[in-house]
């Protein structure tokens, strides 16, 4: 095999730990991502990387995923000990916010008006990975990011491949054995696929047809979890997943709903919705908006404006 695998930790996060892989390229050794900003983390990857009798100075590259603080943050850190050249989708580089301030007031304000309560909406100001790891994402945002381009051919033997969705500008990395499929696909759960204040972007529907271009008979080696066995399996299960899910917004929908309203009474693996800490609220949330966007882009669905947003059911005459 070409590569190792790290399992670096992710204290305080309910996935419990992100795997870094290491790969051979022609001038030393390459990454892709790099781990969340703790010390931890940080002592888990110098650990590793010795573990493979690499020096932090062998790391020529870094391939970020997306832009996400358990795949991301740590990537300041490394450029202290190494002068590794940082790379990461176009999609990801020309849409992901450089402001907290602005992001987070952004979501505080659309969950509001899709019925959150305040609470639940301004938390994100406080609990959010880009509050908590502020200081990183700040040093981040000022590393000099080379941007890959979709279908591009890249050192270390990858192919990039642009699978937006659960972010804007998402990318993994093919290779021959099989490919590194970052948060696109997961082994056990089904990533989170949000609504994302970016004008004209449906998260869902991108993620579908991201999905699409990595339906292949080869091996998954994800962010989170252990290896996926076959990729066609896999992304046939999520797009199954989704579309029943799309099923269930659309009986739920019995009566104008807004989105909170619609989360809640979505069946959640995780438990019932009032059982969520604010967190996992905010998740769910933003996977019932994703859900009721593509609904409406169909023609299944439509909104209903006000102070409060509300939706509506308007055909079943077309299969989701």
């Amino acid at each position: 095999m070409t590569f190792s695998r790290l399992r670096l930790p992710l204290p305080g996060m309910e996935l419990g730990h992100v795997n870094v892989y290491v790969v051979k390229c022609s001038d030393g050794y390459g990454l892709i991502d790099i781990g969340l900003a703790t010390y931890e983390a940080a002592l888990s990857l110098l650990r590793g990387l010795k573990a493979l009798g690499i020096k932090p100075s062998d790391v020529t590259k870094v391939y970020v995923t997306h832009y996400h603080a358990d795949h991301i943050t740590l990537a300041q850190f490394l450029a202290e000990v190494a002068s590794p050249d940082f790379h990461i989708g176009e999609g990801e580089l020309r849409h992901v916010a450089s402001s907290f301030e602005e992001l987070a007031k952004m979501y505080a304000e659309e969950y509001k008006k899709h019925g959150a309560p305040a609470d639940v909406a301004e938390a994100f100001l406080k609990i959010h990975p880009m509050s908590r790891y502020r200081k990183a994402f700040e040093d981040v945002w000022k590393i000099s990011w080379r941007q890959v381009r979709d279908g591009e051919k890249l050192d270390c033997g990858l192919k990039a491949v642009s699978t937006p969705g659960h972010t804007p500008g998402h990318t993994v990395y093919v290779i021959e054995e099989g490919v590194f499929t970052g948060d696109h696909v997961l082994p056990r759960i089904t990533p989170n696929i949000s609504w994302y204040p970016l004008p004209g972007f449906n998260p869902l529907k991108e993620y579908l047809n991201s999905l699409g271009k990595i339906r292949i008979d080869t091996r998954g080696f994800p962010a989170h979890g252990e290896e996926i066995a076959n990729l066609t399996t896999r992304v046939d299960e999520l797009l199954k997943h989704h579309h029943e899910r799309l099923e269930e917004v659309l009986s739920v929908l019995s009566v104008p709903m807004t989105t909170y309203e619609v989360a809640k009474k979505i069946t959640w693996d995780a438990g019932p919705f009032d059982q969520f800490d604010v967190y996992n609220k905010i998740f769910a949330i933003g996977e019932a908006y994703s859900h009721l966007m593509y609904l409406e882009d169909v023609g299944l669905v439509e909104k209903i404006d006000g102070e409060v947003i509300r939706w509506r059911r308007v055909s079943r005459r077309t299969a989701v």
